[in-house]
């Protein structure tokens, strides 16, 4: 009897080690890599027939900056019809994003050009500036741009 309670006890203490014990307990990642920069005071116009975005480069305190690091964007882009245009404070489902490569900057400032964007509607439209290690800045402040010829 003196044995079945041991082995009760000893069985059971083994078992509470190997469900409590360090190891791995999930696949390993890398911390997200961050860019410090993003881009303030977001408008959009039309220049020529194409989309322009242009805003100021801002960095962690608030001050504006020209960086060399960046090496494109991310534009999310919403087209609503003129009529069901959604209210000034409205959630808006951007659904995706496009990646813009290259140079985004002029003078120091926030400049992206947009072709291929003519349909009329209301387009909604917010940023992410991309870093050389492939970090991405915070997002822009949302701008609209109304398009009704």
């Amino acid at each position: 009897m003196r044995y079945r309670a041991g082995i009760l006890l000893v069985t059971l203490a083994a078992i509470s080690m190997a469900l409590f014990t360090c190891g791995k307990k999930g696949p390993p990642f890398l911390p997200e890599r961050v860019m410090p920069l993003r881009v303030g005071h977001l408008e959009a116009g039309r220049e020529k027939g194409t989309v322009v975005l242009g805003g100021s480069i801002i960095g962690p305190q608030g001050i504006s900056l020209k960086n060399e690091n960046i090496i494109g964007c991310r534009v999310y882009h919403v087209r609503y019809s003129l009529r069901d245009e959604p209210c000034e404070g409205c959630p808006i489902n951007y659904g995706g994003f496009k990646e813009i490569k290259g140079k985004v900057t002029q003078k120091g400032k926030f400049y992206c050009p947009l072709p291929r964007i003519e349909k009329k509607g209301v387009h909604f439209f917010e940023v992410q500036l991309i870093g050389k290690n492939g970090g991405l800045g915070a997002r822009s402040n949302r701008t609209k741009l109304r398009i009704d010829e």
